[in-house]
């Protein structure tokens, strides 16, 4: 009966020491969980598409992930609306910069004289409150208020784009859009063309860089593993910069209508987009990489539109 105890008592040991074992195994950059947002920061992560750890969201849902359970280690969401959850309590650190600008306006084909003046119809997107009318009037003013047109979202705009009229059936004369809905919309009006590139108005007026989409860490993340998770990112991004089959084999995993569900996008259409250049040389996507406190000056900048004060430096990841 002795020997029978001390042998369950060892056994238990065993098990006991074996689920310690498991529960402290080290957590590596493959284990991170990775939540974006569906749309152009799925790009930055075209080598994950098959990690497990790794979920595309809709924008809206994004929000309710900032903390709970649910939380993920690394979030890729508008600046704004992570510097807003950071104040409001989330427990995350802004890490890095991943799109860089990609709102273009072009002409319909109705303007006779083919340049936008302030009695010409401008079509924006969204509402007075969001980035391209904040980003339209930093840059021009008031000028061209009386006749802009605000479409409820992207769609609406392009098909404004697509046909020349307005969802109120009035003419369209100028469009602004994001890609790659812009190069969609161009292909469905002959008459329709590029007329300049938001982001080289935006670089000549305030010699800083746009910022859309960051990169957040979560605090419990260590600061070794979250260097090496950037160095990894960097690395990719700049593989498909200049690679771009790269990226076009990652995406690959899914194609036809199950692409468009789990990218939000057509992976043929962001690809020819992509290999564009935009009139700073950059992919017409504005994919890159930029370390955020490398860029701190650019961030507080551009948060200067949304009358959002300066960052201080204890949100950044250094």
């Amino acid at each position: 009966m002795k020997r029978l105890l001390v042998l369950l008592m060892t056994l238990l040991l065993l098990a006991g020491c074996s689920m310690a074992k498991q529960e402290s195994e080290p957590v590596t950059v493959d284990s991170l969980t990775i939540v974006t947002p569906k749309g152009a920061p799925v790009l930055a992560f075209y080598d994950q598409i098959t990690n497990e750890n790794y979920t595309r969201v809709a924008a809206d849902a994004i929000n309710a992930l900032w903390s709970g359970d649910s939380s993920p280690d690394i979030m890729i969401v508008d600046l704004t609306s992570g510097i807003n959850a950071i104040k409001n309590g989330a427990e995350y650190r802004l890490a890095a910069i991943l799109t860089f600008g990609n709102l273009y306006v072009a002409s319909t084909g109705n303007d006779y004289n083919q340049s936008l003046d302030p009695g010409d119809r401008l079509v924006l997107f969204g509402n007075e409150n969001m980035l391209p009318s904040k980003v339209w009037h930093y840059l021009y003013g008031e000028e061209y208020d009386e006749n802009i047109f605000y479409e409820a979202d992207a769609q609406t705009a392009a098909a404004a784009l697509a046909s020349g009229k307005c969802s109120d059936g009035s003419d369209a004369d100028y469009v602004l859009l994001a890609q790659p809905a812009m190069f969609a919309a161009l292909k469905n009006n002959e008459n329709a063309e590029l007329y300049f590139d938001i982001q080289g108005e935006y670089k000549r007026r305030t010699n800083q860089d746009m910022i859309q989409a960051a990169l957040f860490i979560k605090n419990t993340v260590s600061d070794t593993l979250a260097d090496e998770f950037l160095l990894s990112r960097e690395q990719a991004i700049n593989a498909a910069l200049n690679n771009p089959e790269l990226m076009e084999k990652g995406l690959a995993v899914y194609s036809g209508d199950e692409a468009n569900a789990q990218y939000g996008f057509n992976p043929s259409v962001v690809l020819n987009v992509f290999k564009q250049k935009n009139a700073l040389g950059m992919n017409s996507m504005g994919l890159g990489f930029k370390r955020a406190i490398d860029i701190k000056e650019d961030i507080d900048t551009f948060l200067g539109l949304f009358n959002i004060e300066k960052t201080s430096e204890e949100i950044y990841f250094k």
